[in-house]
């Protein structure tokens, strides 16, 4: 008897796997009076045999206890979409595709959206695509502003913080920090 495929437990065993080369923070603004939400982006990188590949863009916001907000974060992520990025990126873009994490496994702390942009070349293009093109880009299709990206460095080996260094209410932004040994 053969077994049936889950896809849920698929897609995340391999994000589990995934390759993540850097993290950058983001702030949205909310409300009408000024207030904004912090959030964050982890940047992951697959490269295929021939050269090709594709970078994955997982956005995490703190959902908070406004149930209202989950639409709010829902209706920003709209606009970005394949037909809207492709004129602002370069000829080597060949395609975009949105995943829903939240259908695959939801979470009670934060909300999730992800993107898996394909180009004909990533290998060692890494910064130039992300920070030249890709984010530019989508600052422009959603109402966000990056900080700087922050790159793992070359070499080093993953380290998750220790159970006591995370416990409690930390920032998303706080805990990649930790994460990356950068604070």
């Amino acid at each position: 008897m053969t077994q049936e495929f889950d896809a849920q437990k698929s897609y995340l065993t391999l994000k589990a796997s995934e390759k993540m080369i850097a993290f950058v923070g983001f702030v949205i603004p909310l409300e009408e009076d000024g207030k904004t939400t912090e959030g964050v982006v982890k940047i992951s990188s697959f490269h295929r045999p021939y050269g090709g590949g594709y970078l994955t863009l997982t956005f995490i916001v703190d959902k908070g206890e406004d149930e209202a907000l989950i639409d709010k974060y829902q209706g920003l992520y709209v606009d970005l979409t394949e037909d809207t990025l492709r004129p602002l990126l370069e000829k080597g873009f060949e395609r975009m595709v949105k995943v829903n994490l939240d259908s695959l496994e939801s979470s009670k702390a934060w909300y999730i959206e992800e993107i898996n942009v394909y180009f004909q070349a990533v290998e060692g293009r890494e910064k130039v695509l992300i920070e030249g093109q890709l984010l530019p880009a989508i600052e422009k299709l959603l109402p966000c502003k990056f900080d700087p990206v922050e790159w793992w460095p070359e070499g080093r080996e993953i380290q998750t913080p220790a159970k006591e260094e995370i416990e409690g209410h930390i920032s998303l932004r706080r805990f990649f920090r930790k994460w990356f040994g950068t604070s």
